[in-house]
């Protein structure tokens, strides 16, 4: 019995295998499912009754050095016959370890995305962009803020 416990030490074990575009997909509809759940945790005053139509993130991400993460996140909603709003809620724990997985998955040998940026459409429909860049406000940039503005940006769009 000791033998064969012993023979599997020092044995290479075969390389994980790549995950499909359809596994990386449902990763990422578990991300959009976890953050749509987030919105209504505002960073200032209630949800009360209202109805989102757009929701855009941008989160920075270092593991290397420490795992220190930074997010900013948007919604744009409304109060039945309201105005539109950009407000901003909190990521939730569950939606950042969502996020941490989706980035392990997309691990391409040591390579690793450090910035993700998505939208959230109402009728399901949501985008990702990653960049490898060195995210600005995690190496000093605290003035960074891309989603400054959107929602001009969202009523312009067509």
């Amino acid at each position: 019995m000791f033998k064969r416990l012993l023979s599997g030490f020092g044995k290479a074990k075969p390389p994980a295998t790549k995950p499909s575009a359809a596994q990386i997909a449902a990763l990422q509809e578990e991300v959009v499912r976890s953050v749509a759940t987030d919105i209504t945790n505002l960073h200032d005053g209630e949800w009360e009754d209202r109805e989102w139509v757009h929701i855009a993130v941008n989160h920075e991400i270092l593991i290397e050095e420490g795992r220190r993460s930074s997010t900013q996140t948007a919604v744009l909603a409304r109060v039945p016959g309201g105005e539109l709003e950009d407000l901003s809620f909190r990521l939730g724990f569950p939606s950042k370890a969502k996020l941490l997985e989706l980035r392990e998955a997309m691990k391409d040998g040591e390579t690793a995305w450090t910035i993700v940026d998505f939208t959230i459409e109402r009728d399901g429909r949501y985008a990702f962009n990653f960049s490898y860049d060195p995210p600005p406000r995690l190496y000093g940039d605290l003035l960074h803020s891309p989603l400054t503005g959107i929602l001009e940006r969202y009523k312009e769009s067509p």
